[in-house]
């Protein structure tokens, strides 16, 4: 059996990975926290974790077990869900949103369409989100949108509403807002999206 702390200095040799945390229970691993630098795919950063531990030990780890933050702009951001691409095409008064998200290694798909104003596109690029990520068993409603500056820096707030059958519950959402505003309001969403995992 690997111990934890042999684990944490394989993989804190990775590149791209700024720290490491083995969580074990009785001995066994249960959980490998890693915060690694943007550049390399969350999918692409647990492939390397499982390739230099069962090079070097021999040992097998089980990517399930293994949780990759990725530092940007200075503040740390799960990255459980990527946005991969958004895509917005206008056709007479309506606008189609199209987003592809990376999720847990598999590729989803999503698009959602309404009437081409201002205040409607980010609720569009909302429930494009939401088409794709298709939680089971849950109703989920993109509420509000709004810019907050925080700090001298101007961010996207999102707010959800999630129903599963039994409890009603809100969210919120946050992302740096940039000069893209399509890929902002996606991020904003993503990010409350990840709390109901």
């Amino acid at each position: 059996m690997v111990e934890a702390k042999e684990l944490e200095s394989i993989i804190s040799k990775i590149e791209g990975v700024n720290a490491v945390k083995v969580v074990e229970d009785s001995d066994k691993v249960k959980e490998i926290h890693v915060i690694a630098k943007e550049g390399k795919s969350p999918k692409q950063v647990v492939r390397d974790i499982e390739t230099a531990v069962f090079a070097l030990t021999g040992f097998k780890v089980d990517r399930k077990i293994i949780s990759v933050a990725q530092l940007s702009d200075g503040t740390y951001k799960r990255r459980r869900i990527a946005l991969m691409d958004v895509r917005k095409d206008i056709v007479e008064n309506k606008v189609m949103i199209e987003v592809e998200l990376e999720f847990d290694g598999e590729s989803l798909d999503g698009r959602a369409e309404g009437p081409n104003t201002s205040p409607q596109l980010p609720l569009i690029v909302g429930y494009a989100i939401l088409d794709a990520v298709n939680v089971p068993d849950m109703a989920i409603s993109v509420d509000d949108v709004q810019e907050a500056l925080i700090f001298n820096r101007k961010y996207i707030l999102t707010h959800l509403t999630c129903n599963d059958g039994s409890k009603e519950w809100e969210i919120i959402g946050i992302a740096p807002k940039s000069e893209d505003e399509i890929r902002s309001y996606a991020l904003s969403v993503l990010d409350a999206i990840e709390k109901v995992f």
